[in-house]
């Protein structure tokens, strides 16, 4: 089979299922690899900072903070240790002052713009920015931290590894941590129950990938640490966080054409009437 006929296949699959159409049209659309590039450079310039900052500062909670980051990624507490241990404490402590505490608070709220533009250009809504935006998303940056770090905790304090449990409440609460995210970026100018698929799916899916990380990204970071040092490390939680955008992008990409889709819509609504005239 040539390339023309190959061609002429796709079209004609596309063709006859819309929701593929308009799948790849918003994807051109939303321009989605470079969302998910520019998600995945903002949380890095955003976290290793943070990482530094709180080592320097906040001791008494490093420990804690790189567990929760180590079982966020998936990377591993002495990859992640690496990335603090190559700077010098004391003389962060020293020299950073209030250029750089707010070098640190700049990378966090870029990282909650790009996520928010995310949400924006999915829901075709326009961007609000200036000091109203930049409050919102470093509002919001701080509370999806804390949210992480608190469902880490509920987690591990109500179930054991290996608990079938543990998935299912880590789940349960990714998907309201991204419901109440995507409406918060959003400004409530979309309806709840408008994102709760979207949010759904997002959290499905990072669970998942989560729990793969924890398998696949240990020994990769170390190969990478072993070669590279410090820099070897940083690529590999790159190579992750492109991952995970691609996950919050698409899945309120999904979220939103699944929702609107006729055909799943006329799905939805004759189930609804059959379990209401079966009562």
């Amino acid at each position: 089979m040539n390339v023309s006929a190959l061609r002429a296949r796709v079209d004609a699959l596309i063709g006859h299922v819309p929701l593929l159409q308009r799948l790849i049209r918003e994807v051109l659309r939303i321009e989605f690899l470079d969302r998910c590039m520019l998600i995945a450079a903002q949380a890095l310039l955003a976290m290793v900072p943070m990482l530094v900052v709180i080592a320097a500062f906040l001791p008494h909670l490093t420990a804690s903070a790189l567990q929760q980051i180590s079982e966020v990624t998936g990377v591993g507490d002495e990859a992640v240790r690496q990335v603090t241990g190559e700077v010098d404490l004391d003389q962060v402590r020293s020299e950073t002052g209030a250029i750089g505490l707010t070098i640190t608070i700049v990378s966090a709220t870029s990282f909650g713009r790009a996520v928010q533009r995310v949400f924006e250009r999915v829901w075709e809504q326009e961007h609000v920015g200036g000091l109203r935006g930049a409050r919102r998303c470093l509002f919001w940056v701080v509370l999806w931290l804390t949210c992480l770090g608190a469902l880490n905790a509920v987690v591990g304090l109500l179930t054991d590894p290996g608990n079938p449990i543990r998935p299912v409440l880590q789940t349960l609460g990714a998907i309201a941590i991204w419901w109440g995210s995507s409406w918060v970026l959003l400004f409530g100018r979309v309806e709840w129950r408008r994102l709760l698929l979207g949010a759904v799916l997002t959290g499905i899916v990072q669970v998942i990938y989560g729990a793969g990380s924890a398998w696949v990204m240990p020994p990769y970071v170390e190969s990478n640490a072993e070669q590279f040092g410090m820099l070897g490390v940083i690529l590999s939680l790159s190579t992750w966080l492109i991952g995970f955008a691609g996950i919050v992008v698409g899945g309120a990409l999904l979220g939103r054409l699944l929702i609107e889709d006729p055909v799943i819509a006329r799905t939805v609504s004759q189930g609804r009437t059959f379990l209401t005239r079966s009562r």
